[in-house]
């Protein structure tokens, strides 16, 4: 059973993840050129999937508690 230190160090990583793939979103609609945009793009993406695997096992956590 997971204690709820875990789940809330997990709901913050979210939270972060979130917010870091806002930051770049809104940085790649602002950049002014096609390189810096397509950077902040792949770092936005990758954000989010980071954002997916935190999301699948605090889910996955849930299902176990």
């Amino acid at each position: 059973m997971p204690s709820q230190k875990m789940l809330e160090a997990l709901k913050t990583a979210l939270e972060h993840e979130k917010h870091a793939m806002e930051m770049y979103r809104r940085m790649a609609q602002q950049a002014e050129d096609a390189e810096t945009r397509l950077l902040m793009e792949q770092i936005a993406r990758e954000e989010e999937g980071h954002y997916n695997q935190l999301s699948k096992r605090l889910k996955a956590l849930r299902l176990l508690g």
